[in-house]
């Protein structure tokens, strides 16, 4: 081990990565003491991958093959992994300077954990989402070797494995809740395989910080407006003063948000805490003139303020210092007709978005991940995820929806009553809770908490949580139930007809999961898969979330697309063919609530794993045809087909009121050719809809496919557009059942004439130039042929391998190109992701001949 440079006041001596080693503790001998001494043998222990789970260790070690890939999970020894484990790293640590304290933190692990340093016990953490902190002053050894182990508990209840077929999922979840906290989504949903060995290990940050005899502890900060007038923001900041030391402590608190500076003398007595408070009654420079909002995505940008703490015993002498971000923003609430409306700077926020059920199967995100993941929510237009049981614990989610303007649902870890009994330990439930409050109230994304999945906590519980909320993080709303009293919930999870959504799914309150497969691309499909279990559709399909049954409804969606499009002989046909449901379902999802525009969540926006079920890009970041149906039903400001009357609507989410804007609505034949036209002017008002034009199909002259075209433009510009595939044939898709709703008849266009369009070659040329650290990508695509050109997308390439450049934003995909229409479309990537070779676009689509792309 090498040194490391003196850790400082509020720095941190990082203990991740360094020489980690784990053994199964059936295989190791010595106790924690023991192995906690510098020099103790830990010859045959693998390496370790700390943070992370002991999965990955192994993973990593080359013991195990990628879980993630076809059914190689079932390869992997659930029982093995069903142990405690040992994690041993030994480290040097220079000399503190006189009267300098030394910490050992960890901000995660799972379940529990015993950590033992230089030969003593510490103490034992107890639950996935509690952070824990020892003062290891007196045990360091300066500058020789030190020596750390810390023996990782198994949950007490981890359930069995559960293995989907190529017909059912299985049921979800399980005894696993009876250790909340914890990842309890490992146990196994219909979104995500069982994870061998549920992610035990030491999955976040372990690290060194010195600091002086006083400590900050709980920082928060939070802002008041006077609203409607947002020209003003008073800033309150609360600090915890601990003194560890066997004499009072004084000294001054001093403080920064942004440009306003703060200070105060405090005295604490020996062995003692106490709470300051500061705020513009005190302190008048905590009064911000013209702040500068923390917005969400649609609203505006999402600013944030520097904030800076250090307590000082003396001139130089900072005892302890804490840094982070926040925002000048104020959430409040109100509840009509029994629903929950949420207000942002006193905006009415409509949550428009998705659940994130889990990170990564393995715990592998770290914050490119995280940035480029919720980068792609901003990029959807979604204003809100939710946090599905709260089985997203890092710091750096938050941040990343922090930066991008995503409002954050906080569950706390109760899934529904029939997937996991309640949690054995109240106590411990309740303290994790604490802590998590207390971790993340600073993050200006943070705007709703929820005590449980579809159900209302235990009692004792949901006393307990409403009241920590209530005491920590007061300016945020706390709600029991996510598909109860103020919100709503319930699905359905499987593609539904297209009217279905805006006669049955307008939703009248905040609406929690509502959700459809998401097909992955072909590209995808041949990095989930070998080739031989790529078609026909079957076992390891099923393992990957795709069941015949269950909520996903697998059969129906390939009847569905059978009907609709005409039946598949390859893979590569059928994902084509699933990109036209994908795109039409999840636009109809969001644009069914422009009625009332009291906001969705679908189930799910993000994937954890290589998966069919639920999502907007998969797994390897790509956007599938679903991700731009959903950014289209999203705009801010947004024209669109109601079905069900044919009018067409302008929907004004957070757009402000505006003035003059021009609607077109066309009806096109297959050749381009005009059929019918109408124009109308309108005035927009935010959080409003208006249906200026009707509709009206002729009854003779259109081709068997034929197109409905929007467009809204604001003094020549266009603001959106909207393209609909139309068919003169339907059929008719039958009602059912499911739980307690039923679902009439409804019809469908029967688009099966799709399969007989030729070929086209378009014209395309990229220019493409690098803009700090980014590639900028302009591509112009004409339409030279007679026929339309369908679902054509753009796809950024690497130059000479050919390889996909993943993650990428495109300004548009999955379009329409009418005969001689032209379009330019912008992509955007950043540099480090072409791993060294130019980008180059390759033009793609249903019945598009790919000709390569520059």
């Amino acid at each position: 081990p090498q040194p490391a440079p003196t850790p400082q006041s509020g720095e941190r001596q990082d203990l991740a990565r360094g020489s980690w080693r784990i053994q199964r503790d059936s295989l190791v001998t010595p106790g924690g003491e023991a192995l906690s001494e510098p020099e103790a043998d830990s010859t045959g222990w693998l390496p370790a991958t700390v943070p992370g789970s002991v999965l990955v260790s192994y993973w990593n070690a080359g013991a195990l093959p990628d879980p993630n890939y076809g059914d190689n999970q079932l390869q992997i020894s659930d029982s093995f992994f069903y142990a405690d484990f040992w994690y041993r790293d030994e480290f040097t640590i220079p000399a503190p300077a006189s009267g300098r304290k030394i910490w050992l933190n960890f901000d995660g692990i799972n379940w529990k954990a015993d950590v033992f340093f230089n030969g003593t016990q510490m103490g034992r953490i107890g639950g996935t989402f509690a952070r824990a902190r020892f003062d290891v002053t007196q045990l360091v050894r300066p500058g020789a070797i030190n020596a750390l182990a810390v023996r990782i508990h198994k949950p007490a209840h981890p359930g069995s494995v559960r293995e989907k077929t190529a017909d059912e999922p299985g049921s979800n979840g399980g005894a696993l809740g009876e250790d909340n906290p914890s990842f309890h989504a490992t146990a196994g949903w219909d979104w995500i395989p069982s994870i061998r060995g549920r992610n035990i290990g030491i999955w976040s940050d372990v690290y060194l910080t010195t600091t002086g005899p006083v400590t900050i502890e709980r920082p928060f900060v939070f802002t008041t407006l006077p609203l409607p007038d947002t020209s003003t923001a008073d800033v309150t900041v609360e600090a915890t003063l601990r003194n560890s030391a066997s004499q009072p402590s004084s000294g001054v608190l001093r403080g920064q948000f942004g440009d306003a500076h703060f200070e105060q003398r405090v005295e604490i007595p020996a062995d003692a805490t106490i709470v300051v408070r500061l705020d513009p009654s005190s302190v008048p420079t905590l009064r911000l003139r013209h702040p500068r909002l923390w917005w969400p995505v649609g609203y505006g940008e999402p600013d944030l303020y520097d904030v800076k703490l250090t307590f000082e015993t003396g001139p130089g002498l900072v005892s302890d210092a804490k840094s982070f971000r926040a925002g000048v923003k104020q959430f409040t609430y109100a509840v009509e007709n029994g629903a929950l409306k949420i207000f942002i700077n006193g905006r009415r926020l409509v949550g428009r978005g998705g659940n994130w059920g889990f990170s990564e199967s393995n715990l592998l995100y770290r914050s490119r991940e995280y940035e480029a993941a919720v980068r792609y929510h901003r990029d959807l237009g979604f204003t809100m995820i939710r946090n599905w049981v709260g089985q997203v614990g890092d710091d750096a989610f938050f941040d990343a929806c922090d930066r991008n303007g995503v409002v954050v649902w906080q569950d706390f870890w109760l899934a529904n009553p029939l997937d996991g009994p309640n949690p054995d330990d109240n106590a411990m439930f309740l303290q994790n809770a604490a802590d998590l409050v207390d971790r993340i109230r600073n993050h200006a994304s943070v705007g709703l908490y929820c005590g449980r999945n579809e159900g209302n906590p235990p009692p004792v519980l949901n006393d307990g949580l409403a009241r920590l909320v209530a005491t920590r993080q007061p300016e945020i709303r706390y709600i029991p139930s996510s598909s109860s009293g103020v919100v709503s919930g319930g699905g359905p999870y499987h593609l539904m007809p297209i009217n279905f959504y805006f006669d049955q799914r307008a939703t009248t309150k905040l609406h929690s999961e509502l959700g459809m497969a998401n097909i992955v691309s072909l590209d995808s499909l041949r990095q989930m898969m070998p080739v031989a279990d790529q078609w026909p559709q079957g076992r390891v399909w099923g393992l990957h979330d795709f069941t015949t049954r269950g909520a996903v409804r697998g059969g129906a969606l390939r009847e569905t697309i059978a009907k609709s499009y005409g039946a598949a002989a390859s893979a590569a046909e059928w994902v084509e063919l699933a990109q036209f449901t994908n795109y039409d379902g999840h636009r109809a999802m969001f644009e069914a609530q422009s009625k009332h525009r009291m906001g969705v969540l679908m189930w799910m926006s993000h994937p954890c794993w290589p998966s069919f079920g639920w999502q907007t890009y998969d797994y390897y970041l790509e956007p599938t045809a679903g991700y731009f149906g959903a950014k289209k039903g999203c705009e801010p400001l947004h024209v669109q087909w109601n079905p069900l009357n044919d009018t067409v609507e302008v929907v004004n989410y957070s757009a402000g009121s505006r003035a003059g804007l021009k609607v077109t609505a066309s009806i096109l034949n297959a050749d381009g050719s005009v059929k019918w036209e109408q124009t109308a002017t309108i005035d927009s008002a935010e959080d409003g809809v208006a249906a200026p034009i009707t509709l009206a199909f002729p009854a003779s002259g259109l081709s068997p496919l034929h197109f409905v075209r929007l467009k809204l433009t604001e003094d020549g510009r266009t603001v959106s557009e909207n393209t609909y595939l139309r068919s003169l044939t339907t059929y008719t898709v039958p009602g059912f059942s499911f739980g307690p709703h039923h679902v009439p008849d409804y019809p469908a266009f029967d688009f099966r004439a799709v399969r007989a369009l030729p070929k086209v070659t378009l014209r395309s040329t990229t220019a493409a130039e690098r803009q700090d650290n980014r590639w900028v990508m302009s591509t112009e695509l004409e339409n030279t042929s007679k026929t339309p050109a369908l679902m054509v997308r753009l796809k950024a390439v690497r130059e000479k391998s050919g390889d996909r450049i993943l993650p990428v934003l495109y300004e548009d995909n999955y379009i329409t190109l009418m005969p001689g229409e032209k379009r330019r479309l912008r992509t955007e990537l950043e540099e480090t992701d072409t791993r060294g070779e130019r980008p180059r676009i390759v033009v793609e689509g249903f019945n598009v001949d790919s000709g390569g792309g520059q």
